[in-house]
């Protein structure tokens, strides 16, 4: 988290959150690393590329309205994200948005047995039927999109020589 403050030239915000209400319905926890990411940036765009789902008044970039959408239409045999499920309450296995691209990429957690902590974080380009699955936290993937040139397909820093942080 201080990476990404530091790299985005932000001071951490108290951005609300209303994870009991949030992790209720999802049926699970979620990751500390995401929960710090969006009570100190809140709602926003990160260079003008990535923005995080949390709890979004605006609807726009909100994580319980997005994994809904996907529940809802989803088809995890021949669906938009198979061979993944979307998450549904309960269960383990699928997957949970965290994440959004301005080029349409989509990136998630596959929620796992144990600790949510280390929770695979797996990210589709648009249009593309193939998945990247990463061992690292939703904050270290946010940063090396934002600053790490070699971080590809992902990676932004060769057209945004400085990370920034845009609140919605």
């Amino acid at each position: 988290m201080d990476l990404l403050l530091r790299a985005t030239g932000r001071e951490a915000r108290d951005a609300a959150q209303p994870w009991a209400e949030i992790e209720a319905e999802l049926g699970t926890d979620l990751p500390s690393d995401y929960k710090q990411l969006c009570q100190a940036f809140g709602v926003g765009e990160f260079s003008q590329a990535v923005s995080v789902l949390c709890a979004d008044e605006t609807g726009v970039a909100d994580l319980l309205r997005m994994w809904r959408f996907l529940l809802q239409g989803d088809d995890p045999s021949d669906g938009a994200f198979a061979p993944y499920p979307i998450h549904a309450s309960g269960t383990t296995g699928g997957l949970i948005p965290w994440g959004t691209s301005a080029a349409g990429d989509m990136f998630f957690w596959q929620v796992a047995d144990g600790a949510v902590d280390t929770w695979l974080v797996l990210a589709k380009m648009k249009d593309s039927e193939y998945w990247h699955r990463y061992g690292m936290t939703a904050t270290e993937f946010l940063y090396r999109v934002l600053t790490d040139p070699g971080f590809r397909p992902y990676s932004v820093a060769d057209s945004v020589p400085e990370p920034c942080f845009e609140p919605a």
